[in-house]
């Protein structure tokens, strides 16, 4: 009773515990959740801003062209317009201004901070005018090229865009193509709205183009260099997959979002972390309505300076739920211990109580114990008379049955070989002699296992080593096992004493039982035979992996004349039975359907003096752990 209400109260105890910290849990997760989504969204808005801050800035240089083209008008060589417009525009990110004639290879002048020069000095390979119009917030026609690094030339090393506007030929040029341009430093644009944004303490924005290249970022190194590989330059041991994976499939495609991923540093801190991410478009040109031209703004932050803003929060909530865990368990513990000193009482009570009645009822179960001995010996003596009586009664008439049909089966047989002898081999009345010879043998073959059922010859006792005979019965059934696909298994004690029995009766039973195992699996198995030995027996069993046999076939084994064989004499182990009957021991069977079938030899290592007939003891069935063993067998 104690250990029940301890288990009980120990039970829901935990089961209290476990529910306040899984709800707890749960709490703090859906906590981290909404403040993420919370920091993400402030991050988005963060992004949205510097990406329409960086579309500004290419709206503002497109209206500059436009002014600048309409101060020029039809004269390309007005240089003093062009240094005035450029010494103006230079700190807005404008490497040069200048004009061209006709196409833009034949005739291009440029002002840039070294003076007048061409696009072939500064390193820049034409046409200039190879995507849409920018789309930004003019109705104008200029054109905003893609980023491009110049290797050579006086601007050797940035990364350049060119803005050009073509205006329509006149009258008196109409084969004209004239129009004016701006070199546009990429990277000083996407750095004038991204450089010193920052997301919480350390989040960091930074501006990749249309081919992932970093225009800005917060560390200078990565200026200029490819997104996709530069990460794994600097962490090898981390997988940038997912951040890949949304440059690629989101970032360039101009889509707008929040999200995380894996980031192998952070600042000083080289190591595996957790970034929240927000992301922007920034479209420079459409063409049929969709962007033909994108940028994209980055912000991310480790997921620690968030889960930083709340650890104050979680901090007191494990604190309350540390302190009303402390409560449940001294109030638990208050109710277990009056809950026990109650029982205790209790239980003193109903022992003074029950100590009378324990004393009658000892008294009442020894002579109720006296009466099931004596019915159970009653029933078992009433057992063996029956089956005595049915075995002699059988054995009579069996005896008198085989006398009267021995002579003239015998006549029969004779008298069908010597016709079978004087027909000719094509003869078709051979094939029912032939017959009748085989049915004579048959019936011959059963009236000698009704003799030898009936008069079985008395035991010779000699000194046996049972291992031997094993072994020779086992050398009988190797051709046919090879045959069958059945695997013949032999588990002998090798400490096996010698003892007194009859070995030809025994190789007898031995060769019934394994020849039944090896019957019972006509399309393979597993037949072993193993030996044991007891203080004063020894034990020989057969085990067959084939179907098995139900309760009521192995209720009705041992009965003379019972068979599951279509042509079975049903004397086999009826003679089985009365042979180790005959030495003093027993038979037990275990089967099961599906699980195949056991019989266990039980001879004692010495013969009685009076051996009695006691019927085999038979398990009808076997439990669900034993099935078991015999399947790994």
């Amino acid at each position: 009773m104690q250990k029940r209400l301890i288990t009980a109260v120990i039970a829901a105890l935990l089961l209290l515990s476990g529910t306040i910290f899984g709800l707890a849990s749960w709490a703090n997760k859906e906590l981290e959740r909404i403040v993420s989504g919370q920091f993400n969204a402030q991050q988005l808005v963060l992004a949205r801003k510097i990406a329409r801050n960086v579309a500004e800035d290419f709206a503002l240089l497109d209206a500059a062209l436009v002014n600048f083209s309409r101060q020029q008008g039809h004269d390309p060589q007005n240089h003093a317009s062009i240094q005035e417009t450029y010494r103006f525009l230079k700190n807005r990110g404008v490497l040069g201004v200048g004009t061209y004639r006709n196409t833009p290879e034949a005739s291009v002048d440029v002002y840039t901070s070294q003076g007048w020069t061409t696009l072939a000095e500064l390193g820049i390979s034409p046409p200039l005018d190879t995507l849409p119009p920018t789309g930004l917030e003019s109705t104008t026609q200029s054109v905003l090229s893609r980023t491009q690094f110049l290797e050579t030339g006086s601007l050797q090393g940035h990364w350049i865009m060119t803005m050009t506007l073509t205006f329509p030929p006149d009258s008196n040029h109409p084969d004209a193509k004239d129009g004016y341009l701006f070199i546009l430093d990429a990277q000083a644009i996407a750095r004038k709205s991204a450089e010193g944004v920052r997301s919480g303490k350390t989040g960091y924005a930074w501006v990749i183009d249309h081919n992932a290249y970093f225009m800005y970022h917060v560390e200078e190194d990565f200026d200029g260099q490819d997104s996709i590989t530069i990460r794994q330059a600097r962490n090898p041991a981390i997988s940038y997959q997912r951040i890949n994976d949304l440059v690629r499939h989101r970032l360039l495609r101009g889509e707008e979002g929040t999200d995380w991923y894996i980031s192998g540093w952070h600042g000083e801190v080289i190591r595996e972390m957790r970034k929240l991410f927000a992301f922007s478009p920034v479209i420079l040109s459409r063409e049929n309505g969709q962007p033909a031209h994108t940028w994209s703004v980055g912000l991310a932050a480790p997921d620690t300076e968030v889960f930083g803003l709340i650890q104050p929060v979680v901090i007191r909530q494990w604190l309350i739920i540390g302190l009303f865990f402390v409560v449940v368990t001294t109030a638990f513990a208050g109710f277990l211990f009056i809950a026990l000193r109650w029982s205790e009482t209790l239980k003193k009570e109903v022992e003074k109580k029950t100590q009378h009645l324990q004393r009658s009822e000892t008294s009442l179960r020894q002579e109720r114990d006296k009466v099931r001995q004596s019915m159970e010996r009653l029933l078992e003596t009433q057992e063996k008379l029956m089956i005595s009586e049915r075995f002699a009664a059988i054995g009579e008439a069996a005896a008198h049955l085989s006398h009267e049909i021995k002579n003239p089966l015998l006549l029969m047989a004779g008298f069908a070989q010597q016709v079978l002898r004087s027909l000719p081999k094509d003869d078709s009345r051979r094939e029912k002699l032939d017959i009748v010879v085989s049915e004579a043998k048959r019936l011959e073959k059963l009236l000698v296992d009704v003799r030898d059922f009936t008069r079985p010859p008395r035991p010779q006792h000699s000194t046996t080593q049972i291992n031997e005979v094993v072994r020779n019965v086992a050398e009988i059934f190797q051709e046919q096992c090879e045959s069958q696909n059945v695997q013949f298994r032999l588990e002998l004690d090798s400490g096996l004493p010698v003892c007194l029995v009859d070995p030809n009766h025994i190789k007898q039973v031995l060769i019934n039982l394994a020849k039944n195992a090896v019957e019972a699996m006509s399309e393979g198995g597993k037949v072993t035979i193993s030996t044991a030995h007891g203080p004063d027996t020894i034990q020989v069993s057969v085990q067959d992996t084939g179907p098995g046999m139900s309760p009521e076939v192995v209720k009705r084994l041992f009965h003379p004349f019972f068979s599951t064989k279509p042509k079975g004499t049903g004397l086999g182990l009826a003679i089985s039975f009365k042979l180790v009957q005959d030495h003093g021991g027993e038979i037990k069977v275990r089967s099961q359907v599906g699980c195949g079938a056991r019989f266990d030899v039980y001879i004692p290592l010495k013969p009685p003096q009076d051996p009695s007939n006691v019927p085999p003891k038979v398990h009808p069935s076997l439990d669900a752990q034993s099935c078991e063993v015999i399947k790994k067998k």
